[in-house]
């Protein structure tokens, strides 16, 4: 098992926009604890036009913020659209199966 693998919590955001800053501050939260976690906070479904404010994202550290590019073709979504800061993943499935096989830890938001 990769040791990188192993230190990483994927925070899920998928129903509600207002959930991707309940994820940022659980991956806050995280930091603060001292557990040497690196956090990927991967959004997909509704929840996708909570990228989409002109907004920077304020990301903590040690942490990456997602959106599934898949949800973005299916809501029309432009990846030019996302707030600063937002990464794509091609399938946020495929990325969060491919992590939790890697020994990530889960956490549905």
């Amino acid at each position: 098992m990769d040791e990188q693998s192993a230190r990483e919590v994927i925070l899920h955001v998928s129903d509600d926009p207002a959930d991707v800053q309940r994820a940022l501050d659980a991956a806050a939260g995280l930091q603060t604890a001292g557990l040497g976690v690196d956090v990927r906070v991967i959004v997909n479904g509704a929840a996708l036009t909570g990228l989409t404010e002109t907004d920077a994202v304020d990301v903590p550290e040690h942490t990456q913020v997602a959106a599934c590019s898949v949800g973005l073709g299916r809501r029309g979504i432009d990846p030019e659209d996302l707030r600063p800061a937002v990464l794509t993943v091609p399938s946020a499935v495929v990325a969060i199966v491919e992590a939790q096989l890697a020994g990530a830890a889960y956490v549905r938001i």
